[in-house]
């Protein structure tokens, strides 16, 4: 991009493919009735080769009690001769215990021995039930359940390879296949199938069976790893010790002093994981079987995946299948309008005195003020031409009018501008690192450039001077509702009407009613209030943004050709061996707007605080750590425009009457009932902050002595960290 005298830096855009959309198939889930739980306990090196195993094989009674009726150790084949001692230890400890089965149930047959086996035995008559009955006792087939399923599974494969993304098994393409039934020389054995298992990140694999032979009819298999699970009812990254305890299983995760050991102890720890994953399947079941949705507990792969549910439950169909009035090309125009939330460090390396103000769920608020909900809920998406009405608010705009509800209903749209030193978000190169990041700062472009209204109401507050519109696009929704809209009770206690509520301001406005209800109670307190708030709070964000621009990766196995829609005019075509594929309720409009709107909300908090003399040190997404303390002090910081009294640049502080009255004037904004949700800008945190880059500060404060004591540590990914490690200083 060309900016005067300077050097060209090169920025990039996203663009929209019309490559084949995923077919959208109804989700039908039935009652799980078996479930095989397994645990794996391997070598300590880095091979982690399995020494040996156990499992657990239960029925489920009609009130979705887990009952026990055959429970069993199994070992590597190998172990005889690699580890002689240790399969003697195996041995003797199962001829000595009894397993750990429910004698009095009268559903089924019970098996009271503890069996142990090699692998290969218990892959063929157990781990085989994942796909069909064994034959001669009522058993199976059952689900496979396990925590942190990718690894114990991978335990089991006596052969490996890369998965093929062929016909319906594309999604597995860039995986693995694994064979855990193979013969002696270890090639996989006769028809069985192969087992494919690709990891999405750390919480998420998608698990199912090859078909080989279509006459044995094969299952799929039903997989359910409860990391998954666990992260889907919570948000939260689980391990089975912290998933035990925030599910209130009875018999937890256990403690050990060694791994990689076959001992006594160590069995009876193995035994007590799977005893725990049992446990914490009964009781992640118990809290799934609240929600009213027809999506089956091993296709829950995250908190979105239960939002998605939900909407379906309402009878909202994606909108991509309704919008015959939105072509690709406007998709690719939205798509190349379309960044991540504002992060930035404004103030580096400098301790300052700050307040960090943060916004009540951001997305969810910029949904209900631009009434997105309306879209989903009608029948279809009308694209209207705004270019005058647009430039004339441009022309006449003013932040107090910014503060007005009934401007932003007109802000779902999108914009072609000719950037000249306009300051919006940019995709770039920036410095010596590889890869795009994105910064918002001033921009000046020959080409013009597509950006969300949003985006360029707030330049135009930031620089005093409206970007040169060409062209400016509004997308509304018809007058007609949707056919079949349902209620629907979320987690079974909060009615939702999506013909007459707006989704997202019940679920923030029930969220702060609970949570109020809540508080002063113990922590993992099991009450409704305290259980119910967690899951609004994880459902408001899951289902107000992420699921609007999804796009998933699908590899494939040959190059196909797509034609590419971005920024420019004309389309183009390539070829891509991955291409992406929109999800189920992805409609970059929307997406594109709502983190547009989320930058406009900082921007006006940005001029508020610039308008009385003041600065920042960081924002992140939706807060900002305004430079504050109790006088409105000189804060010594490189750059600043004021000087000390020995002669140090320095930025004014805010005082906390300053800063109230900011967050009082966000009160105009507030569209939920302000008995349930009083502010919509909170203060959150009052001390000191030392920012590196975007999502990489800490806050802290100074004890007695005048040391700093950190508070909150944030790392390079925008995750907190160990404060106990950080080597702040004051």
């Amino acid at each position: 991009m060309n900016d005067g005298d300077r050097d060209l830096l090169p920025v990039a855009v996203r663009a929209w493919t019309d490559a084949p959309r995923a077919t959208r198939r109804a989700q039908r889930s039935e009652p799980i009735q078996h479930v095989l739980v397994i645990d794996t306990e391997t070598t300590t090196d880095e091979a982690q080769a399995l020494n040996f195993g156990c499992f657990r094989y239960c029925h489920i009674d009609g009130d979705g009690r887990v009952v026990t009726v055959a429970e069993g150790l199994f070992y590597a084949d190998d172990l005889p001769e690699r580890h002689p001692d240790g399969h003697a230890v195996l041995r003797s400890y199962a001829a000595q215990q009894s397993a750990d089965v429910d004698m009095k149930y009268t559903g089924g047959s019970v098996d009271w021995r503890l069996n142990l086996m090699p692998l290969s035995v218990f892959v063929r008559d157990w781990l085989r039930l994942a796909y069909e009955p064994r034959r001669g006792r009522a058993w199976g087939p059952a689900t496979v359940v396990m925590f942190n399923a990718p690894f114990d599974l991978s335990r089991l494969a006596g052969n490996v390879s890369d998965a093929r993304g062929t016909g319906k098994a594309h999604v597995f393409a860039g995986g693995f296949s694994l064979a855990p039934w193979v013969d002696a020389d270890g090639h996989p054995a006769g028809w069985f199938p192969r087992l494919r298992v690709k990891s999405i990140d750390s919480k998420r694999a998608l698990i199912g069976f090859s078909q080989i032979d279509p006459e044995k009819k094969i299952s799929t298999g039903d997989f359910v790893d409860l990391r998954t699970v666990a992260f889907a009812l919570t948000g939260n990254s689980h391990s089975l010790a912290t998933a035990c305890e925030t599910f209130r299983v009875e018999h937890g995760k256990t403690a050990t002093s060694e791994h990689g050991l076959i001992t006594p102890e160590y069995i009876r720890y193995c035994r007590d994981d799977v005893r725990a994953t049992t446990e914490l399947f009964e009781n992640t079941s118990a809290e799934y079987a609240r929600h009213p949705i027809a999506l089956p507990v091993s296709k829950a792969f995250s908190p979105a995946s239960i939002a998605k549910a939900y909407l379906r439950a309402m009878g909202i169909t994606p909108i991509l299948e309704r919008h015959p009035n939105v072509t690709n090309q406007a998709l690719g125009y939205a798509m190349s309008a379309y960044y991540g939330g504002r992060a930035e460090a404004h103030i580096r390396n400098t301790p300052v005195p700050v307040v960090v103000c943060d916004f009540t769920s951001m997305y969810p608020t910029v949904d209900v003020l631009m009434n997105l909900w309306g879209l989903l809920t009608h029948e279809d998406t009308v694209t209207e031409d705004a270019t005058d009405d647009f430039r004339a608010l441009l022309d006449s705009v003013t932040l107090d009018g910014c503060f007005r509800p009934d401007l932003w209903p007109q802000l779902v749209g999108i914009a072609q501008i000719v950037p000249d030193g306009d300051v919006l978000p940019v995709r770039a190169a920036y410095g010596d690192t590889p890869g795009w990041n994105i910064g918002v700062n001033h921009l000046t472009s020959d080409h013009p450039l597509w950006y969300t209204l949003p985006d360029i109401l707030a330049s135009t507050l930031l620089t005093g001077k409206p970007p040169r519109v060409l062209r400016a696009v509004r997308f509304t929704s018809s007058r007609n509702l949707l056919h079949g809209l349902t209620e629907v009770r979320l987690r079974g206690e909060v009615p939702v009407d999506p013909a007459t509520d707006d989704f997202f301001r019940t679920v923030v406005e029930e969220r702060q009613r609970v949570k109020t209800a809540g508080q002063g109670h113990p922590d993992n307190c099991p009450c409704q209030e305290c259980s119910l708030a967690p899951f609004l709070k994880v459902l408001a964000n899951a289902g107000s943004y992420g699921i609007f621009g999804e796009m998933n990766r699908h590899e494939q196995s040959k190059p196909m050709t797509v034609t590419v829609y971005g920024a420019f005019e004309s389309p183009w075509e390539t070829t891509t061996s991955a291409p992406e594929l929109p999800g189920e309720y992805c409609f970059p409009p929307i997406a594109a707007c709502i983190t547009g709107a989320a930058r406009l909300m900082l921007a006006l908090l940005e001029r508020c605080v610039t308008d009385l003399g003041g600065t920042w040190a960081f924002c992140d997404t939706d807060s900002m750590a305004i430079v504050a303390d109790e006088t409105g002090s000189l804060v010594p910081c490189a750059g600043g425009p004021h000087l000390t009294d020995d002669g140090r640049p320095a930025v004014r502080a805010l005082t906390p009457h300053q800063v109230e009255a900011i967050r009082r004037r966000f009160d105009t904004l507030n569209p939920y009932d302000p008995v349930a949700v009083r502010d919509i800008l909170k203060r959150e945190y009052d001390g000191y902050c030392v920012a590196i880059s975007a999502k990489r500060y800490a806050l802290y404060h100074l004890d007695d002595s005048g040391h700093a004591v950190p508070d909150r540590v944030i790392d390079l990914i925008g995750e907190d960290v160990d404060a106990d490690t950080w080597p702040g200083t004051a």
